[in-house]
């Protein structure tokens, strides 16, 4: 048992758990019993107070039933008081007999023996009181009573250790002159009886928490399990093998998220490692080929002395090769810091109107020198967006660039810009080759290439498109395309308004 509660994890959700369902029954039980306990200290204290109102009224029955017995006056008056509180009294014949006899039943019945008894003028002196109430309990009888002309006033008291309730009532002689009648009774069977359940309460409350414990435990390992079975996967989960999946037919719902969440993870990982080594594979194939023929063109100058005119040309290949891969490795440093550093962007307020304008100034001539007509239409007013210039500007040029570069000569391209509610849509449409409808959603993927694309066409990098996206992506906007071979193609941008 011991070595078990070493075990414990107190710092695991299963103990936590347990310990909270231990404790939340834990105070519903105490507060139930709270309840009870005032509930039928209530119900008793009720129930004590009626049988003291008895007690009082059997006491003030008795006087007055002695007093028909006895002379007419203040002596036939003590006389009966005395008989009542101290059973004693000088009999009178038979009528007297008989009432001491049947108040002898009476205080048997009212089981007024063990119980004290005071009468008291109306401002609280002693008359009479009964055996057992001696000079040290009696100033606690009289103790606070005042004045009462037809109000019960119950008490409880304390001295030693006794406790006890009174019940001290208005007494009227000849219905002139008032007494104060007082009577106690002990509290401590009825707190025996209160005890009593409070004690049975605590040794049900106990096992029924150690129960509700090994119950709390039991329902946390039922709720944890798919958790364990998760983290069982997780651990056998490696780059070499991501098709593991949890699986939620029987999880609670709201673990389910967890677990969906867990399967949502592993399968974007799973992409991830996919397009990881798809993206190695596509970067090592760009970087092979210029690396290929600048190995191959300056090992071939080596064989063997050349002419300076042949050297100056294996120079200028390696530049130009060196050149395409310094732009791939630009590229893809231009990428990662839009995925992993989109804050070292500088956004501000521009006016897109004066800011496409510049765009089109800037590429006019490279499309009237392949005599290709560039056209701008649209909104002229000026409408705000949030932006950085430089790269959204890169974004514009690279799109109007591609389709410049596959547009034929005495094709056309038109820019048109219009506002839509709070959204600016920008349409780059061409006359050019087109896409295949197959091709259309690869690309924006990384070094993609279409092949109908390529042909007498000067290849590029494959990354230009992927830029593209992610500036757009950084601007909270969407870009869509549109397209249909040797009929052209259309790229359509939107971007929020300020």
């Amino acid at each position: 048992m011991l070595e078990r509660i070493k075990k414990i994890r107190f710092d695991s959700i299963k103990f936590k758990f347990g310990l909270f369902f231990t404790s939340a029954l834990a105070v519903i039980l105490v507060f139930y019993m709270v309840v009870v306990y005032f509930g039928q200290r209530y119900a008793l204290y009720r129930d004590f107070d009626r049988k003291l109102a008895e007690k009082a009224q059997g006491v003030t029955n008795a006087i007055n039933s002695f007093l028909p017995v006895l002379e007419d006056d203040k002596r036939g008056f003590n006389s009966a008081v005395n008989t009542v509180f101290l059973y004693e009294g000088v009999p009178l014949g038979d009528s007297y007999a008989e009432v001491q006899e049947q108040w002898l039943k009476k205080m048997t019945e009212l089981n007024l023996r063990d119980d004290y008894i005071v009468l008291a003028t109306a401002e609280g002196e002693p008359v009479a009181s009964s055996r057992n109430l001696n000079k040290e309990i009696l100033p606690h009888f009289l103790l606070g009573v005042e004045s009462l002309e037809k109000a019960v006033l119950f008490q409880s008291i304390q001295f030693a250790k006794q406790r006890l309730r009174l019940i001290t009532v208005p007494y009227y002689y000849k219905n002139k002159r008032m007494y104060l009648l007082q009577v106690g009774s002990s509290l401590s069977p009825m707190n025996k009886i209160l005890y009593g359940r409070m004690l049975f309460a605590l040794t049900i409350i106990l096992p029924v928490l150690a129960f509700a414990g090994l119950l709390g435990g039991m329902a946390s390992e039922r709720i944890l399990s798919p958790m364990k079975k998760l983290t069982g996967i997780a651990r056998h989960i490696t780059y070499k093998d991501l098709s593991a999946r949890v699986q939620v037919e029987h999880v609670d719902e709201e673990l389910r998220y967890l677990v969906e969440a867990f399967n949502e993870m592993i399968s974007r990982l799973d992409k991830s490692f996919r397009y990881i080594a798809q993206f190695s594979s596509n970067v090592a194939h760009e970087l092979k080929t210029p690396l290929t023929i600048i190995k191959g063109e300056t090992e071939l100058a080596l064989m063997q002395k050349r002419e300076s005119q042949e050297y100056q040309r294996v120079i200028k290949v390696t530049q130009d090769e060196a050149d395409g891969m310094l732009r791939i490795v630009e590229d893809l440093l231009l990428l990662s810091r839009l995925e992993y550093q989109p804050q070292v962007l500088n956004f501000e307020r521009l006016n897109f109107s004066v800011f496409i304008k510049g765009v089109y100034e800037q590429i006019k001539k490279t499309a009237e020198r392949k005599n290709i007509s560039l056209k701008l239409t649209g909104n002229e007013n000026p409408v705000l967006i949030n932006a950085d210039e430089v790269h959204l500007k890169r974004m514009f040029i690279n799109l109007i660039n591609n389709a410049v570069k596959f547009t034929h000569p005495g094709g056309r391209i038109i820019i048109t810009s219009q506002r839509e509610n709070k959204k600016l849509k920008v349409a780059i449409k061409d006359t050019g080759v087109g896409i295949k409808p197959q091709d259309l959603e690869k690309i924006f993927d990384r070094f993609f290439h279409a092949d109908h694309l390529n042909q007498d066409k000067e290849s590029g990098s494959g990354l230009g498109l992927s830029i593209v996206q992610s500036i757009i992506k950084i601007h909270d906007g969407d870009i869509s395309v549109e397209s249909q071979p040797q009929k052209g193609s259309t790229f359509t941008i939107t971007l929020p308004i300020v």
